[in-house]
């Protein structure tokens, strides 16, 4: 599967969601991050020439996932970054992810404007594994 087939959109009545597959835990939330910031923006007019580290410690996957896409809302909000590429180790056991995001700088006179959004939510949040690692992840806007 091509990441495109990895990630499905849902629809709800008020917020924004996806649902997101992956063979390992970090491509599953390397296309989380992917799912979310193409609500945003098209992520192929992104330059990939700004670097930050990432080191999160949850309580669970869900939490995980909660506290792995507010921090890169956090990155837009704070220095308008789009990452776009990621280099992560996540560890099962202790609910933490290690490692390294690539992007660039929004500017919306270059690029396109999408939806904002305002926060993750814990609302029909899923993350769970069967043949494949698969999340599901509603987005306050």
């Amino acid at each position: 599967m091509n990441r495109e087939e990895k990630i499905k959109y849902i629809e709800h009545p008020s917020d924004v969601g996806f649902e997101v597959y992956g063979d390992t835990l970090e491509e599953l939330y390397a296309n989380a991050a992917i799912a979310m910031y193409s609500f945003m923006t098209d992520l192929d007019e992104i330059a990939e020439d700004v670097e930050r580290a990432i080191v999160l410690n949850s309580e669970d996957l869900y939490s995980l996932m909660f506290d792995w896409l507010d921090e890169l809302i956090f990155l837009f909000d704070s220095e308008s970054l789009v990452m776009r590429s990621f280099d992560i180790a996540i560890d099962e056991s202790n609910f933490s992810i290690l490692g390294t995001c690539k992007g660039g700088k929004f500017d919306p006179s270059r690029h396109e404007s999408g939806i904002i959004i305002k926060a993750v939510t814990y609302n029909m949040m899923e993350v769970k594994k069967n043949e494949e690692w698969s999340a599901r992840v509603v987005l306050d806007v």
